[in-house]
């Protein structure tokens, strides 16, 4: 025991240590991460702020040369035209700044400031070499220069305009004070020790924040590049173990601008960043020496605690584990935090693969709307008994009942459910499957009696066809063989037989007529009659029927009746054209299938249409006789061709299914049983 506690506090002192070493390290990382955000962010403002003075600057020199340019073409203006230009732009400028224009050859022409303009040579300055040298009219910035005009360092703007020719015509520009770009850097909110710089990409500083006059005419060091700065990337942010001031290590922050050859640049000095991170740790430190003694304290009653909870787990789990229903845990979020294995057997899946995981994950997707308002219910303390479908890992369907109470804590409240669930699946595929025979027997009854109706009614309509037959015949012979006449009663024949057909139909349904019966091969029958009803419709057909397929006992004349009906069908749910899929395979029929068959192999075909498909509403009526969503018109509106499948197939000891989902197409799947040793041994349910 005593050795367990000596092992237990060293293991808490190592762990408590070094979650405290990794804290103060994590610390001082984010405090990093902190500041270069921090930094990111100044240099983006900073950015935006000098394209916006420099965008100003140049709207205002733009405006200027278009004056100029709008009084004279070429040549220089005369001074008191020029000097009249450049104080109405300085007056629209919010810089104040001082405009001029320098002649070709490098003097002062003019000035906003003063007129005339005093005899200042401006040749040897930069800007007005740059222009001198290159014919490119865009904007150039200069690096701080001391201004002649007034003696203070300011940043000149400048552009050319050239003559006709390409010579140089005049050279115009206009100043900003680096005090403009101070001024702003010091409503930034920044240490005494940080730095603000506004450099060109050659590395020539233009301002600073805070304002230093020694800084104006350097250059930045090309150290200070290969230490880290990219030339390539727009912005970015790197450590500094030397600044460029006071050579302490920086974090550095730096943003170029994409429209003017300048970056704005952000240096932060460590050692203030770190400064509060270094009295935090000097508290967690010792936070974590009072922790580890407490725990030398505790460790005693933790040891007992645990031996008594080791215990009281030991017996519920042989409870839980032993026991004949399936039982789970939920945390407050309904994530899986135990299963016995019940619930293994149950679901088919082990134990690490469930816990962990949502428990929304195993239901079937329609029973989730009633699981989130029964979960409300059980954050409320409610306890329940109700059932609830779950998905077998086999893709099959579990049912379940379940009995569920909440766990509550005294002082955290709702933390979870506790549920036991009985599997009832057994159960429940019995009264589907009797509703399923109860229902297949009450539309055996149905078609039943509708077929002695439809026969009696048959046998009339055959009566009195024939009479309108032999009265249209006798009236056709006495008119004239070119009359109008002829084509009427021609109409009326037609139609007649038309009629003759439904009331075939009409036999058909009540008798089945399955009466030349012999084994045959459903493909060929399938491809002659299918591809002969298509053409020349816009549907494409596609056949998947292997040759070796099983023969079937069948009339098949009767049976082509049922292939063209269903063809029929697709064509008219089709009319702009689509895709009518055919497929056939053999199938073992098991209980496994809830099919009201026999068991034993069956041949299984399958029509697919990509047309508007049917609505759950008139799925169930389909099959039944006279029901239609069709114009009733002649035969095509009766409601007889699906009531005609029904009743063949069903004479053939098989069956037809629909499916569909509106928009997505309908599928009728008929099953038919092998001839053979492999037939099934009994007739199916309403047969018998």
């Amino acid at each position: 025991m005593n050795k367990s506690i000596l092992i237990l506090v060293t293991l808490v002192t190592i762990l408590f240590t070094g979650k405290t070493l990794y804290d103060i390290t994590s610390d001082r990382k984010q405090v990093i991460l902190s500041a270069e955000r921090l930094s990111r962010g100044f240099a983006s403002a900073l950015n935006e702020h000098a394209i916006r003075t420099f965008s100003n600057t140049e709207n205002t020199l733009d405006a200027l040369i278009q004056d100029i340019q709008s009084i004279s073409p070429h040549g220089l203006p005369s001074e008191n035209q020029l000097h009249e230009m450049l104080v109405g732009s300085m007056r629209k400028s919010p810089f104040s700044p001082i405009l001029f224009v320098a002649a070709p050859a490098g003097n002062l022409y003019a000035a906003s400031s003063e007129y005339p303009a005093r005899s200042v040579n401006l040749s040897d300055r930069e800007y007005f070499q740059h222009h001198l040298k290159t014919p490119d009219e865009g904007v150039y910035i200069s690096r701080p220069l001391v201004n002649r005009l007034t003696g203070v360092r300011s940043i000149f703007l400048t552009k050319r305009l050239s003559n006709p020719d390409g010579s140089l015509r005049m050279v115009v520009g206009i100043s900003i004070d680096p005090l403009y770009f101070s001024e702003y850097y010091r409503t930034i909110e920044l240490g005494r020790n940080d730095r603000i710089f506004l450099f060109r990409k050659d590395g020539a500083i233009l301002a600073t924040g805070p304002f230093n006059e020694k800084f104006m005419e350097k250059t930045i060091p090309s150290s200070l590049f290969k230490s880290g700065l990219p030339k390539v990337s727009h912005a970015g942010t790197f450590r500094l173990e030397h600044g460029v001031v006071d050579q302490t290590s920086r974090i550095v922050s730096y943003r170029y601008s994409g429209l003017y050859p300048v970056a704005s640049f952000v240096s932060l000095r460590e050692e203030d960043v770190l400064a509060r991170w270094r009295n935090r740790s000097f508290k967690s430190a010792g936070g974590a020496l009072l922790l580890v003694l407490l725990v030398g304290t505790l460790g005693l009653l933790v040891y007992r605690q645990i031996k008594e909870l080791k215990q009281s787990e030991d017996k519920y789990s042989l409870i839980v584990t032993t026991a004949n229903e399936g039982i789970w845990m939920l945390d407050a979020e309904q994530q899986i935090t135990f299963v016995n294995p019940r619930v293994t057997d149950m679901f088919g899946y082990p134990p690490d693969e469930m816990i962990g995981r949502m428990i929304a994950d195993f239901m079937c997707p329609d029973e989730l709307p009633d699981h989130e308002s029964r979960m409300r219910f059980r954050k409320q303390g409610v306890a329940e008994r109700y059932e609830r479908r779950f998905l077998h890992r086999d893709g099959s369907e579990v049912w379940t009942v379940i009995s569920a109470a909440a766990l509550i804590d005294d002082e955290d409240g709702y933390q979870g459910v506790v549920a036991m669930c009985v599997d009832i699946s057994d159960r429940k595929k019995s009264e589907k499957r009797q509703a399923r025979l109860e229902e297949e027997l009450r539309q055996a009854h149905k078609m039943e009696a509708v077929g002695i109706m439809a026969g009696g009614m048959a046998h009339d309509f055959n009566n009195l066809l024939q009479s309108i037959l032999g009265y249209v015949f006798l009236a056709k012979m006495s008119a004239a063989p070119d009359s109008e006449v002829q084509e009427f009663l021609g109409e009326a024949e037609k139609i007649s037989g038309q009629v003759c057909d439904l009331s075939q139909q009409l036999l058909l349904l009540s008798r089945g007529g399955v009466t030349m019966l012999r084994a045959a091969s459903l493909p060929p029958l399938i491809l002659t009659h299918v591809s002969s009803a298509l053409e020349g419709t816009p549907i494409n057909v596609e056949f998947d029927l292997p040759a070796d397929m099983p023969l079937v006992t069948i009339d098949e004349s009767l049976m082509k009746q049922v292939f063209l009906h269903l063809t029929t069908n697709a064509i008219e749910t089709m009319t702009q054209g689509g895709t009518l899929r055919i497929s056939g395979a053999t199938l073992t029929i098991s209980l496994k299938h809830e099919l009201p068959l026999p068991l034993g192999d069956y041949v299984h075909i399958s029509f697919s249409d990509t047309g508007a498909g049917i609505s759950a509403e008139h799925l169930p009526k389909i099959f039944d006789p006279y029901f239609t969503t069709k114009e009733k018109r002649s035969e095509k509106g009766m409601g007889l061709g699906l009531a005609l499948c029904h009743t063949i197939i069903r004479k053939h000891k098989g069956i037809i299914r629909a499916s569909s989902l509106v928009g997505e197409g309908a599928t009728f799947n008929i099953y038919l049983p092998v001839t053979g040793a492999d037939a099934p041994s009994t007739l199916p349910l309403q047969d018998q």
